[in-house]
């Protein structure tokens, strides 16, 4: 009798010993999704390097080029993080979409441009031409402040082609089915090779326009907020990976998406700035002259008044960092 108890014993503490062995390794699972983008492809750093998992995380990168459709997944919850530019992160916002700020993620310091033909010199010289963009995206509020800061035009003055997606205008322009468009690497660095082509400005010329954000379900938000802090802190240290060890970083950043090489990732970064936690630091305080209120501020009231927003009062969307 003594022995079958100490076997029951044995086995009863063995049952518990695996129980709590399987909840330490349980993981909790989360969504994010982004385009195919050098600025977002950190995040394949922290999920290579298993920085998700080591904050308990099952994390399912999903790469979705459609870029008409976050604003629903964001706000269904379909997706609880989302990448994106933050011109069209606010203007999902202000249209409804339930999502919060998280972290700036990188700038384009030159990585985005519009190309055009030789005979078009001027930004001016466009009026009349045909241009090809993806207004969904961040380079439709780049190249209508360009516009407005850099010519006598409006976009009513030019014959504006909406792509859909910012590759396909960028190869659009290289068939020489357009006069002019907007792109980025590297569709940007290909189109320059075509005899004649020439960027007319870039987003070195307007650094606040094209800029990159991560968001989440402001339902997850509320309900985890512990879940958003360890997903930014995978992102810092991601950050922070990629500038102590580029070489193994670009060939992780690399390795989610299709068709892309650590040579394109090296490549983009060099007309990209990085945001890590120091770098968010500074954006985020009130203090700085151009902190990301002020930016975001202006991207809210330009879409108001071009009538894209429903409103310009996007305090609720700064909760987590204000």
């Amino acid at each position: 009798m003594k022995n079958a108890l100490r076997i029951l014993l044995v086995l009863a503490l063995a049952a518990m010993l695996l129980m709590t062995t399987a909840s330490a390794e349980a993981l909790t699972d989360v969504t994010m999704a982004f385009c195919t983008w050098t600025g977002y492809a950190p995040m394949f750093i922290a999920q290579g390097n298993g920085y998700f998992e080591e904050a308990g995380l099952n994390m399912d990168i999903q790469v979705i080029e459609d870029e008409s459709t976050y604003a629903a997944l964001i706000t269904t919850g379909n997706i609880d993080f989302l990448a994106t530019a933050q011109d069209p992160n606010i203007k999902m916002f202000a249209n409804g979409a339930a999502s919060r700020y998280v972290l700036a993620m990188d700038a384009s310091r030159g990585a985005d441009g519009l190309v055009a033909t030789a005979d078009i010199a001027t930004l001016d010289d466009l009026a009349g031409r045909t241009l090809a963009l993806d207004k969904s995206a961040s380079s439709y509020y780049f190249f209508l402040t360009a516009l407005e800061n850099g010519s006598s035009l409006t976009e009513a003055d030019i014959n504006v082609v909406d792509m859909g997606d910012t590759t396909e205008a960028g190869l659009a322009f290289m068939s020489g089915s357009v006069d002019a468009a907007i792109m980025w690497e590297p569709e940007l660095s290909e189109a320059l090779e075509i005899e004649g082509a020439h960027a007319l400005v870039t987003s070195a010329d307007y650094p606040e326009t094209i800029m990159d954000s991560l968001v989440v379900n402001s339902k997850l938000a509320e309900a985890h907020p512990e879940i958003v802090d360890a997903v930014a802190e995978c992102w810092y240290k991601a950050v922070d990976f990629m500038n102590e060890h580029p070489e193994e970083a670009y060939a992780l950043m690399a390795s989610g998406f299709e068709e892309v090489t650590a040579e394109d990732v090296a490549a983009d970064k060099e007309g990209l700035e990085f945001f890590g936690r120091a770098e968010n630091a500074v954006l985020n305080d009130p203090a700085t002259e151009r902190n990301i209120f002020a930016i975001s501020q202006d991207m809210a009231d330009f879409w108001m008044e071009k009538g894209e927003c429903d409103t310009n009062e996007i305090d609720d969307f700064f909760a987590l960092v204000k």
